[in-house]
């Protein structure tokens, strides 16, 4: 969805350009964000917090196209949120990620005016409640259009995916964010050095992180490596996935929303990866690559709905959002099939599982043009049921 959510960016910026940015920036055209839901793109839940957190990226331009928000919403009730609090920040964030202990909300933000901008931004939410300072925001300097994030990971470092053929490194210990840029453009077993690309999402398996490039094709780097500047942490490149999405594990296997032409039909599916064989390698100096066919990699592909984009997994099962459709495939990782479709809002994106106790019973969706949040229940043992039993806002 990187690649959409920038597009939308620039359409809508060429739509103020139409109107003159003086109108856009004035208000003229669309009206203050306040505590609308706009585009809703990262969710994050704590369920021992009871809450759900909401990054509102206003991609689809409803209120003021400079404007974008952070939620909090209080799922006491899971299927009735109330809100909490909301504060205003640039449109275009992209996802979150939780440091319960440090009670910090990592966001990505993507916003600028200008076409040509080389920067962007990381926002750091304080979202302990209990302060007079709840939901202030530090921001710091990324490179260029980070989207995914992870938090926290091997040596207590937060992970940012971007642009600029780069992962972005922090110690979220160090009193002040400051990134180390990991280089991903690197010469390939083949002699080829990859073209340039920006990186989609990210998932962190044990100690390597798997990175899905918007043009093609997924990084693995070994994250004991990424803070030694003399070796290269980028141990493999999986070449031939054609258009990788939303990115996730069940534990063991790496799961990849995808979109590829397969003989003469155009097919859209979540692939399930065996990464047993990709082992971290501490004494390349190139990038191996892999074919997910002949390398054996590939454990099966399983058709879902038109434009694939997150998936997320709990109790055995992925949920994988199909942004044409306007639904929700819910795939059994066992039998590898898919068990049931659920309708929901109006272009989903993001997704977040409430697990109190470590049991998951609610999935929330959130629909970029439906600008609302869908309420799944998933807490009976029998997927079939799985229905949508509310929608936030109301």
């Amino acid at each position: 969805m990187t690649f959409g959510l920038t597009m939308t960016r620039h359409i809508s910026l060429l739509f103020c350009l139409m109107f003159g940015f003086t109108a856009c920036a004035t208000q003229d055209v669309f009206p203050d964000i306040g505590t609308n839901m706009a585009s809703p793109t990262g969710l994050a839940v704590d369920s021992t917090a009871r809450r759900l957190y909401v990054t509102n990226a206003n991609s689809e331009v409803s209120y003021d196209w400079q404007q974008g928000s952070f939620q909090v919403l209080d799922i006491t009730s899971p299927a009735a949120p109330t809100l909490v609090n909301t504060v205003q920040t640039r449109s275009y964030s992209g996802k979150i990620s939780l440091d319960p202990t440090a009670k910090r909300a990592y966001v990505t933000n993507r916003f600028s005016s200008d076409f040509d901008v080389s920067e962007d931004r990381l926002f750091s939410m304080n979202i302990d409640e209990s302060t007079t300072n709840f939901l202030s925001i530090d921001e710091t300097v990324t490179t260029r259009d980070p989207f995914a994030t992870a938090c926290c990971v091997v040596q207590n470092r937060l992970l940012l995916s971007t642009a600029e053929n780069a992962l972005l490194s922090f110690d979220v210990t160090a009193a002040e964010l400051t990134p180390k840029t990991i280089s991903l453009r690197r010469e390939l077993s083949n002699g080829v050095l990859p073209a340039s690309s920006s990186m989609s999402d990210l998932v962190v398996i044990g100690d390597q992180a798997f990175i899905s490039r918007a043009s093609g094709g997924i990084f693995v780097v070994n994250l004991n490596e990424i803070e030694n500047s003399d070796v290269n942490p980028v141990d493999y490149f999986i070449a031939d996935v054609r258009t990788p999405r939303g990115l996730a594990t069940d534990g063991t296997n790496l799961l990849v929303a995808d979109e590829d032409i397969v003989g003469d039909t155009f097919a859209q599916r979540m692939l399930i990866l065996d990464i047993s064989s990709l082992m971290p390698d501490t004494d390349n100096t190139q990038v191996t690559l892999k074919d997910k066919d002949d390398d054996g990699l590939l454990q099966a592909a399983i058709n879902v709905g038109k434009n694939p984009q997150q998936i997320v997994v709990a109790a055995g099962r992925a949920f994988v959002t199909n942004a044409d459709d306007d639904m929700v495939s819910v795939i059994d990782l066992t039998s590898r099939t898919v068990v049931k479709t659920i309708t929901v809002g109006d272009k989903p994106f993001g997704m977040a599982i409430d697990a109190p106790n470590n049991t998951p019973t609610t999935l929330y969706v959130g629909n970029l043009l439906g600008n609302n949040l869908s309420i799944i229940d998933i807490s009976s043992s029998d997927p079939t049921t799985f229905s949508v039993v509310a929608r936030y806002p109301q």
